[in-house]
């Protein structure tokens, strides 16, 4: 940082100007918005031309975040580099105006998420600063980015790395230089906290699961009888697993199943995907965050996908032919969905496999459904809902279900840990669920541990159908609003 009685300089430049740069310069104190008025005219030209818009300022090399406008010079790395935007309309925060003086300043940054923000930002972290001995709840409620709500009771903050919870009552200078994301509710007697713009409530889930339990009939222990359950629906012993391109499926819709690859250096993985419609192919939000590593903004990935990534489909011949990506359509991290389109080269639209957009229905209450992974073809059974929910489904956003390794001694050696509360199995997140009549209902998304025991859970399809419409009709249209689906059960 800059000694407390030198100018900082810096410089910036806008996002719509093709990166020219300028320079700008600020005492230790001075905010950065000060700074850049006070000593660059085309700033203060460019600002008057978006009046009444937000200003953002982005720092992408050092600090990989979006900052406060109130940051004092000092706190900037050495040659710090600016972009500069101005988006949305009404005006929004301007950032802390306190007076920093010679305080000393503390910085960590704050995953962007839905519910925690006043005005939509770039995708990118916000970098967040505390002057003085400042907790961290103080300096988030003087943030001035954030929703009121945020920085009270039941908050606290998440490493990314190290999974450590946070309270906000932890002096902010113990954070200085860490990534967190930032949760609202402690957690419960389930033990799993609720993360906001990246997770399922695994405490919802849990409790739903709880008041199932509670109400098995008889006196036997609720797991074996849950168990019992397990078996005579499937058929068999746990567990219940067949490899998918055996799979007797309606259609052969095992055939639209395939895999994510990715290759950068020092990051290799896979995951399962399925051909939606038109091309376009359906994975988990979280496998494409794997594939594009820590830090790197939303508005960047469709990038890092088209360079690293390839999907492939067919299960019955060794030389499979490789899909590549042509872009990143939309993305959900709380409904854990990513939508890619495959690049097609001109004559090869033929070779595709069915979209299985086609077969998309409302949820299941209860009973089998399967899991169709790259590997494995899965039977899943259904946590019955509840006696409410039976007869209207049109609000369920989320499925959960036993499968084979809900009930064994130990869990799969192949699934490994994600995220700590998430256990993440490559060959089958991102995989389609089918209903025992040939429907698409969801996809799988990974599990949780409840109780030592592994839950499966992922995302309806008629939630992600209605997110997708939200955020961009004509491409919900492509996908799901087709002559063939409109014969078919309305998912919306």
């Amino acid at each position: 940082m800059a000694s407390a009685d030198t100018e900082r300089g810096f410089t910036f430049a806008f996002q719509s100007s093709e990166g020219e740069k300028h320079a700008a310069k600020g005492r230790p104190e001075q905010s950065l918005l000060s700074a850049l008025r006070n000593s660059a005219n085309v700033f203060g030209e460019e600002e008057k031309k978006n009046e009444g818009k937000t200003i953002q300022l982005l720092e992408r090399e050092h600090l990989r975040g979006a900052l406060n406008l109130g940051l004092p010079c000092r706190c900037l790395p050495e040659n710090a580099h600016l972009e500069v935007l101005f988006a949305g309309s009404g005006g929004g925060s301007q950032g802390r105006e306190d007076v920093a003086g010679d305080q000393e300043c503390a910085m960590f940054t704050v995953a962007s998420a839905p519910g925690i923000l006043k005005d939509p930002e770039s995708g990118m972290d916000l970098c967040v600063f505390a002057l003085g001995g400042e907790t961290a709840g103080e300096a988030l409620s003087k943030d001035g980015r954030f929703l009121p709500e945020v920085g009270g009771a039941g908050w606290q903050l998440v490493e990314r790395q190290s999974r450590q919870a946070f309270q906000l009552t932890v002096a902010a200078k113990q954070l200085q230089g860490g990534a967190y994301e930032l949760g609202s509710g402690e957690a419960g007697a389930c033990g799993q906290a609720s993360l906001p713009g990246g997770r399922p409530n695994l405490c919802e889930l849990a409790r739903e699961l709880d008041d199932y339990l509670k109400g098995r009939p008889g006196g036997g222990e609720p797991w074996e009888a849950a168990q019992k359950e397990f078996e005579e629906l499937t058929g068999g012993n746990v567990p219940n697993r067949v490899p998918s391109n055996i799979a007797k499926l309606p259609m052969g819709m095992n055939e639209s199943v395939g895999t994510l690859s990715w290759n950068r250096p020092g990051n290799e993985g896979k995951a399962s995907c399925f051909h939606l419609a038109q091309g376009h192919v359906l994975t988990c939000y979280h496998a494409v965050k794997m594939m594009v590593g820590e830090g790197v903004p939303e508005s960047e990935w469709g990038a890092v996908v088209r360079e690293a990534a390839t999907v492939s489909f067919t299960f019955r011949t060794t030389g499979e032919t490789q899909w590549k990506l042509a872009s990143l359509k939309a993305v959900s991290p709380e409904l854990d969905y990513a939508v890619l389109a495959l690049e097609i080269p001109e004559g090869r639209g033929a070779e595709l496999r069915p979209g299985l957009a086609t077969f998309a229905t409302k949820p299941v209450a209860q009973g089998v459904v399967y899991t169709v992974g790259r590997q494995f073809t899965e039977a899943l059974v259904l946590v019955p809902l509840s006696q409410e929910e039976d007869d209207d489904l049109s609000g369920r956003q989320s499925f959960q279900a036993f499968s084979g390794n809900t009930f064994a001694q130990q869990a799969r050696p192949e699934r490994v840990p994600y995220d700590k509360e998430f256990l993440h199995d490559p060959a089958a997140s991102g995989s389609p669920v089918i209903s025992y009549y040939g429907g698409l209902v969801g996809i799988h998304a990974g599990g949780y541990k409840y109780k030592e025991r592994v839950v499966e859970f992922g995302p309806t399809i008629q939630a992600i159908a209605a997110s997708i419409n939200a955020a961009d009709h004509p491409l919900y249209q492509q996908l799901f609003a087709t002559k063939s689906q409109k014969g078919r059960c309305s998912i919306m």
